[in-house]
């Protein structure tokens, strides 16, 4: 049994009943929607062409929202419909980064996702969604798929029927008859020109859109106008920035420390750190750093009092799930490494390679596991960039040997060490400015044209003079520029903290780029 929709936009006029029939029926917050309608024109006065567009969840034979979410709070019944429990979900908002149809919102009030579940306390009593029940016109066609005999099949059947965003993989099963094309992909419009009853938020999509649109009409590739939709803001801002920055150090400085530390047996570090021998400073700012990234992590949550279901109820094909996994394994590598040091037992010969190569593996799963979260991010294309679990494990090792110049004079390094560490910092930035800059020829297959089109805004649009001057220019230029001039001294440690200064302006322009095209 698959539940859907056919929606024929032949017959809708507009009316927004089934808007306002859904809040009614689903108690649905003031500036939230479950399904809605958007208005888009074609043409010039007198020309013109509106077409409605009725959106919403598109009840997915493969959602995506379902794989991403870490604790099973959605699920995919047995009669189709994907629906949330709320008294499981943890507010973390990586389903709706993963909806490529802007389906999902979170209410406020109660700190958890919320979407279209098919009216389903309804169709469990024989009855029909509400949006269908008040549509004036029959524009709304609830049924099953998979029943050869119901209406929707044979509308599917009858007529050529399209569906939103199949190059996202999703199956969806809400299917539209006689839909604008610019009602449906919204890459064939553009919001810049004003609505028609109500003011746009200023915004990164409204900045986006602007761009967008002198774009094109520089292209002349478009010309339709959106001209009434719902107000989208960023989910994911400077805590997730923050949780990759530091997730980045903590596995950078181990993975970067421990390369020239024994076991390996080039004893680069001299002297004490906080009255405790060297090797064990890069334990503790490992520790350090990686307590940041949970603090983070947890603090993003609308409900943070619900983080242990991560762990008592994974979904165990969840990246979110089991990178928090990682995560823990790690830091109990590194709370092992710590006692050790306290107890002045350095491991030697195998154990001291196992634990070392052990505890390097989980250090770079940590750092590299974040783009296999984002890669189940159906809806940001951009996060979903070929090639980026590499590009994390570079940043990683920026951010590590970076970290632990910028520290040298803490850290009391040896002139052979302080050289040896920028060397590895010289090698690591040039693999990011090079993975970087070829970001543009990394789109995910299937989904090119959308993906060139955030990287535009990234490369050349809003986002522009941050990515270059400070994330590249500052970041990479001038730390590279003072890694050949300098062997030795404070020039070292500014290219150390320019470099990091750099890497954290580049991941908060990838997060928040990734969030600013409009997707429904």
């Amino acid at each position: 049994m698959q539940l859907g929709f056919v929606l024929d936009m032949t017959r809708c006029i507009g009316c927004h009943a089934c808007t306002v029939a859904c809040k009614s029926e689903n108690d649905v917050p003031l500036g939230d929607f479950r399904t809605w309608v958007k208005y888009t024109e074609e043409g010039n006065f007198p020309e013109v062409k509106r077409s409605f567009t009725v959106l919403r969840c598109n009840q997915c034979t493969e959602a995506p929202c379902v794989t991403i979410c870490p604790v099973t709070a959605l699920d995919k019944r047995t009669d189709g419909i994907v629906d949330i429990d709320h008294d499981i979900c943890i507010g973390c908002k990586a389903c709706m980064q993963g909806c490529p149809y802007d389906a999902i919102y979170l209410n406020e009030s109660s700190g958890t996702a919320e979407k279209c579940h098919f009216c389903a306390h309804r169709v469990e009593q024989g009855l029909a969604p509400a949006c269908a029940v008040v549509c004036p016109t029959e524009a709304i066609v609830p049924g099953d798929f998979h029943d050869a005999n119901s209406r929707v099949s044979t509308m599917a059947h009858d007529f050529d029927l399209k569906v939103r965003k199949p190059e996202a993989g999703t199956k969806p099963n809400v299917m539209y008859r006689d839909a604008s094309a610019a009602g449906i992909d919204p890459a064939l419009t553009n919001a810049a020109g004003g609505f028609l009853w109500s003011q746009q938020s200023a915004g990164p999509q409204m900045d986006a859109e602007l761009f967008n649109a002198m774009e094109d009409q520089a292209e002349s590739e478009h010309s339709a106008r959106t001209t009434y939709d719902v107000n989208r803001q960023p989910l994911w801002g400077s805590a997730i920035t923050g949780y990759l920055f530091f997730k980045s150090l903590a596995a950078g400085v181990f993975l970067v420390g421990t390369a020239l530390l024994s076991p390996f047996g080039l004893e680069a570090v001299d002297g004490e750190f906080s009255g405790v021998r060297a090797p064990i400073a890069v334990p503790v700012l490992a520790s350090i750093f990686l307590g940041l990234t949970l603090v983070l992590l947890v603090a993003d949550l609308k409900r943070p009092e619900r983080f242990l279901k991560i762990m008592l109820r994974p979904n165990w094909d969840s990246w979110l799930a089991k990178g928090s996994f990682i995560l823990m394994g790690y830091g109990m590598m590194l709370f092992t490494w710590l006692v050790l040091g306290l107890l002045g037992y350095s491991p030697s010969g195998a154990l001291g390679w196992g634990l070392s190569l052990l505890t390097m593996l989980l250090g770079g799963l940590s750092a590299a596991y974040t783009a296999w979260l984002f890669a189940q991010a159906k809806g940001r294309v951009l996060w979903m960039k070929r090639g980026y679990a590499v590009h994390l494990l570079a940043q990683a090792v920026v951010a590590g040997s970076a970290c632990l110049l910028a520290m040298s004079g803490l850290l009391e390094l040896s002139p052979a060490a302080t050289k040896l560490f920028g060397d590895v910092l010289l090698v690591s930035l040039l693999m990011h400015a090079v993975l970087t800059t070829s970001e543009g020829r990394m789109a995910p297959v299937g989904r090119e044209e959308e993906f060139g089109r955030v990287v535009r805004l990234l490369k050349h649009g809003p986002y522009a003079r941050r990515h270059w001057i400070a994330g590249l220019g500052v970041g990479v230029v001038l730390p590279l520029v003072l890694l050949f001039v300098a062997s030795s001294g404070p020039l070292l440690i500014v290219a150390g903290v320019l470099a990091l200064a750099g890497l954290y302006v580049e991941k908060d322009c990838f997060v928040r780029a990734g969030q600013a095209l409009k997707i429904s």
